[in-house]
């Protein structure tokens, strides 16, 4: 049974910046395993406020920080020129610096903490789980930024990665190669596809394609067990 929550705007200190962004979380006061959520090119919308929702009320706290200063994309050229424009970097540093945050919080505490991120923001968790061992797990969804195989050489924590097998934007090119890469580097990973499924979609609740509803059902599943198998 989903769990009652509440839901927030929540800020933290990243270098002298102030980044926004949602928290939801169960309103049980026992401290929880965390996820940063990391949104895709579209920015912190109604779809990331929705997954994150979905997530504290499978008994997660859940923060999605604000990579877009407060500004949403919806046209897919809008969209992608925000993405290719990103400074990665700096964006991966508010990322980490989200965990200290997380950790001052009587929610959380000494518990775990996942990154967890859809598209543009599977590939900057894919940064983050690699460049900190503040995380001890990622959950990765059709990243549509690659990182290249030597960026991924310092990932120790285990990861789980969701794929739809038509997804022109995250192809099966990309994931032969990164799961070679995995595997090139002896990390703990499993890969999940999902049958006729498209991208985004976890994060795409109007969607018509059937096998990406089938897909988001099951992958949360999956994806809530295996957190709470490997962090809880």
């Amino acid at each position: 049974m989903a769990e009652r929550i509440v839901s927030m705007h929540a800020a933290y200190k990243s270098g002298q910046e102030v980044v926004d962004g949602f928290l939801s979380r169960p309103t049980a006061g026992d401290p929880r395993t965390a996820i940063v959520l990391v949104h895709d090119y579209r920015g912190l919308d109604d779809r990331q406020r929705a997954v994150t929702r979905r997530f504290a009320q499978e008994g997660f706290v859940c923060l999605s920080p604000d990579l877009f200063h407060g500004k949403t994309f919806h046209p897919l050229d809008e969209c992608a020129l925000q993405k290719t424009s990103l400074a990665i970097p700096r964006a991966v540093e508010k990322i980490i610096d989200s965990v200290p945050y997380l950790r001052k919080l009587p929610w959380v505490g000494k518990k775990n903490v996942a990154v967890l991120g859809f598209c543009m923001g599977g590939g900057l968790a894919l940064y983050a789980v690699a460049q900190s061992r503040a995380f001890e797990g990622g959950v990765i969804y059709y990243q549509s930024l690659f990182p290249e195989p030597e960026d991924l050489k310092n990932i120790s924590a285990p990861l789980l990665c969701h794929y739809g097998t038509d997804d022109p934007g995250t192809t099966k090119t990309e994931i032969d190669l990164f799961r070679q890469t995995l595997d090139k580097y002896k990390k703990k990973f499993g890969i999940e596809m999902y049958k006729g499924a498209g991208h985004a979609f976890l994060n795409n609740p109007q969607t018509k394609n059937a096998a990406s509803r089938g897909a988001a059902a099951k992958s949360m599943i999956q994806t809530s067990q295996w957190l709470r198998k490997k962090l809880v």
